[in-house]
């Protein structure tokens, strides 16, 4: 999965629970140029970020093995 997928599936999340990006970054603590720059899948965000992000959106992080074409 590509940043921008993970940030894409962040704000569309964020926009399904009626949450503005100001009220989701004081909810993790995180600045609102973060948040942003995360749904726009740029920067480089870090895993604490992401984290914070997500437990507050509802959702959790996971990482499962990719399938691989032979």
């Amino acid at each position: 999965m590509k940043k921008s997928d993970i940030g894409e599936y962040i704000a569309n999340r964020r926009k399904s629970l009626r949450i503005n990006q100001r009220e989701l970054a004081d909810l993790c603590g995180v600045s609102e140029h973060a948040l942003g720059n995360l749904e726009r899948g740029a920067g480089n965000p870090t895993f604490e970020l992401i984290d914070k992000v997500c437990d507050a959106l509802g959702l959790e992080v996971r990482l499962t093995p990719k399938v691989l074409e032979g």
